[in-house]
């Protein structure tokens, strides 16, 4: 089944991953994919993440984490580019997210970035998700 906007899709199963409370999840690889999860684990959201095969075919496993009360480290998600509405941003105007609580992912020229990392390499970019 082709998905016509993967990230949306990957963003749409961590959140119902934390939901139903599920020590990991599966997302089909992709650089991008893979990138955004990296993200992810260095800014505390997830516990690992790791490329495995299954059935010859390669996918990310990202295990999930959770505050020590059981609650969802990630009170939200939310994709802010689509594929049919492309949201950019200068260096200059890169927000932050609930006064530096959250975290923008950004793709710049510089590869997949936070807000802050943007900011330190004085660059912008497309806008890919809010997280918080």
């Amino acid at each position: 089944m082709s998905v016509s906007d993967p990230i949306a899709d990957m963003i749409c199963v961590i959140k119902n991953g934390y939901k139903v409370k599920k020590d990991s999840i599966e997302v089909p690889y992709s650089r991008m994919k893979m990138d955004i999860s990296k993200i992810l684990h260095e800014e505390g959201y997830l516990v690992n993440l790791e490329k495995v095969e299954n059935d010859g075919k390669p996918i990310i496993k990202l295990l999930l984490k959770y505050d020590k009360y059981g609650k969802s480290v990630i009170s939200e998600m939310k994709r802010n580019s689509t594929p049919g509405r492309r949201v950019y941003v200068a260096k200059k105007d890169i927000p932050k997210v609930k006064n530096g609580f959250g975290i923008l992912i950004l793709s710049t020229n510089k590869g997949v970035l936070t807000n802050l990392k943007a900011r330190q390499n004085n660059v912008g970019g497309e806008i890919l998700c809010a997280i918080w």
